[in-house]
């Protein structure tokens, strides 16, 4: 399975790494090896636009954004592409967002953002856009939702940035290691390859 392969050629590539960096400076993005290199975001520019276009303050989306930079393990965790599909289904087509856990409410927006990024309604497309405005849809979903069935308001916005970080990591080493056309998981899974537009 691809995402299997996935992991294991990480892993392979972090470990190839250990001579050149020592201790806690090993986990820093910065030193990590090329082929999990981590998107880099406009701190500054994601919290001011998450801010305009969700419902939560600045505080809110500052702290989602360090969590996801802060929790580099788990970028390279496999997404449960069913789980997130039928969450988004059951948020977008049922219109019951409220069933959900914060953070399967927050995988949920980062798809849709990512659909609507991908159809061209998203209306442009930088990284830094789209994981601000995947915040803002899991702050705004939240309220609209009356809260989930279990969870914060900061939970969801944290779930739909990480979301967002885990597409971009994992399209980007499919890619690299020619996941693209490599039959598993039907090539590229789905949502990697609407990641894959973004790198």
């Amino acid at each position: 399975m691809n995402l299997a392969k996935q992991g294991y050629a990480a892993y392979e590539a972090s470990q190839s790494d250990v001579s050149k960096t020592g201790g806690s400076e090993y986990n820093s993005p910065d030193n990590r090896p090329q082929g999990v290199s981590r998107p880099s975001f406009n701190h500054d520019e994601v919290i001011q636009t998450a801010e305009q276009h969700g419902s939560g303050d600045s505080g809110m989306f500052s702290h989602a954004m360090n969590y996801v930079k802060n929790s580099t393990q788990e970028h390279e965790e496999p997404i449960d592409e069913e789980h997130v599909t039928n969450s988004h289904q059951e948020a977008y087509e049922r219109g019951n967002a409220g069933s959900l856990s914060a953070g399967s409410m927050g995988s949920a927006a980062a798809l849709q953002i990512f659909k609507q990024f991908t159809s061209g309604s998203g209306g442009g497309g930088s990284k830094s856009e789209l994981i601000s405005m995947a915040m803002a849809e899991a702050s705004k979903l939240f309220d609209q939702s009356g809260g989930a069935a279990s969870g914060s308001k900061q939970d969801a916005v944290n779930g739909a940035g990480m979301m967002v970080m885990k597409m971009l990591v994992q399209s980007k080493m499919s890619s690299m290691m020619g996941g693209g056309n490599s039959g598993g998981l039907g090539g590229m899974s789905g949502m990697l390859s609407l990641a894959s537009k973004f790198m």
